[in-house]
């Protein structure tokens, strides 16, 4: 087998070893259930060693939300908490890369529904953005943190049943 098939091959069975849903090393999908997330007021009763942002903001689209690490499908041996901060990146205009106020606040009250009825489940990809590294068992967190990916998918603020 040529370097050039070996190569890719290699990659794949890696991607595959570290059982982790990710094309990407950095981007995971995921679907959150009510049973993986804190979110909107009730973030404030977990300790984070910071002010959560845990109020959608009107002006940048920022909000976080806690998902319990069990429910990641990547390691986070740095992450000293029971939980990842997963967080909704700044709204640029002019950035291509984008989701509109409207839709990001369609998340967000989408997970406190969630929450509030503990039904439903909301599909999301996110990605670790710098805090990530390949480590001996694959993909691996180097920091609490991960992050929505953007564009958010069309349908992004809908609860499956």
């Amino acid at each position: 087998m040529s370097a050039k098939l070996l190569a890719p091959a290699v990659a794949v069975l890696f991607a595959l070893a570290a059982g982790a849903a990710c094309a990407d090393p950095l981007t995971w999908s995921l679907i959150l259930r009510p049973g993986d997330i804190v979110a909107g007021p009730a973030l404030q009763k977990l300790s984070a060693h910071r002010p959560w942002n845990w109020e959608f903001d009107g002006r940048d689209g920022t909000f976080e939300i806690a998902v319990r690490k069990a429910a990641f499908p990547a390691a986070s041996p740095q992450c000293r908490m029971d939980y990842l901060i997963l967080g909704m990146p700044l709204y640029y205009p002019e950035n291509p890369k984008q989701a509109s106020l409207p839709e990001r606040r369609a998340v967000y009250d989408a997970l406190l529904a969630m929450q509030e009825t503990r039904k439903g489940g909301l599909p999301v990809q996110v990605e670790a953005l710098a805090y990530a590294r390949n480590g001996p068992p694959g993909p691996e967190l180097t920091s609490c943190n991960i992050y929505f990916v953007l564009p958010l998918a069309e349908d992004a603020g809908k609860l499956l049943p």
